[in-house]
């Protein structure tokens, strides 16, 4: 066995190359015994994350990938990322602190300190992935099993846009265990009037709901538009509509931005509409008029 320095070359080997986590399984198979690991990690050479995993960096400073690559490894060969980890990981929904969710085949799954596994009896080949060097829950599966999550159509809108799911997959993936808990959710969201839409804020989803309810056409929302982002527009009536809220447009300078992109996006031929949070929430019926006024002149030009 390689020793000294060349042992510590070697580990570090292992680890460049999963994310700089490293197994005490990775270590036995290249030779580095008990012994070896005890001594690193009494020297903060190592850090033991988990049972038989260590990461090369001290947990304060190890990347948020290492950290998800450590949960995965510490639950078996059988374990992928899942729920909000792995929509986190395919940038669905943001990093939250709290526990990492892997997904476990077996029958018996209890948490691990850090944490949160789930049990399944069979995990379809087509359910999973390899992302960042980590093995995770397809897109798809992705959005199935974040069903009861509160943001479950942003994160559905947001996998759209991005293009990393397609509706067809998210039905193949239920099509695949039609019993989950949340399918009905999930099919309900996909099949709602224009489909699964991304938003960033509560304005922009009050604004959604109360033009569904209206049966007025669905704008996309956050969408580029002449180099700006808009919150929703109907490209071809050419019709803007902006939700003024103070989580972003709650200063000066947000304000002056807003009303020179209006400007620009006015010059080449679009109407915008300006809301604010208090008008959808205590005027939605005034909201709604303005609306099917600007999308009859829309129509009628």
């Amino acid at each position: 066995m390689a020793r000294g320095s060349e042992t510590d070359r070697l580990i570090l080997r292992l680890a460049a190359a999963n994310n700089r986590v490293v197994t005490r399984r990775a270590l036995d198979a290249a030779g580095v015994g008990t012994n070896a690991i005890t001594k690193r990690v009494a020297s903060g050479r190592l850090f033991r994350q988990h049972h038989g995993v260590y990461l090369v960096d001290p947990p304060r400073n190890a990347s948020r990938i290492a950290l998800l690559t450590a949960a995965v490894e510490a639950c078996g060969p059988t374990a992928v990322l899942s729920h909000q980890s792995a929509a986190e990981l395919w940038g669905l929904l943001p990093v939250q602190a709290g526990h990492i969710e892997v997904t476990v085949v077996t029958r018996r799954a209890g948490d691990r300190p850090g944490i949160r596994r789930h049990r399944v009896p069979a995990l379809d080949a087509a359910d999973v992935r390899n992302r960042n060097g980590i093995r995770v829950t397809s897109p798809a599966r992705t959005v199935l099993d974040s069903a009861r999550h509160p943001h479950l159509e942003e994160l559905i809108g947001t996998g759209l846009d991005k293009g990393l799911v397609t509706q067809r997959e998210v039905e193949q993936a239920i099509a695949r265990c039609p019993n989950r808990r949340g399918v009905r959710r999930v099919r309900a969201l996909l099949n709602q009037p224009g489909g699964a839409r991304r938003t960033r804020s509560w304005g922009e989803r009050r604004l959604l709901s109360l033009i569904r309810e209206a049966g007025l056409p669905v704008p996309f929302t956050n969408r580029l538009l002449l180099g700006f982002q808009v919150d929703a527009v109907c490209p071809d009536l050419k019709l803007v509509v902006e939700v003024d809220g103070y989580e972003f447009h709650g200063d000066r300078r947000s304000f002056e931005d807003d009303r020179a992109r209006d400007a620009r996006l006015v010059a080449a031929g679009y109407r915008v509409i300006r809301f604010t949070a208090t008008q959808l929430d205590e005027q939605p019926l005034v909201v709604i008029g303005q609306l099917s006024a600007a999308l009859a002149l829309a129509l009628a030009s």
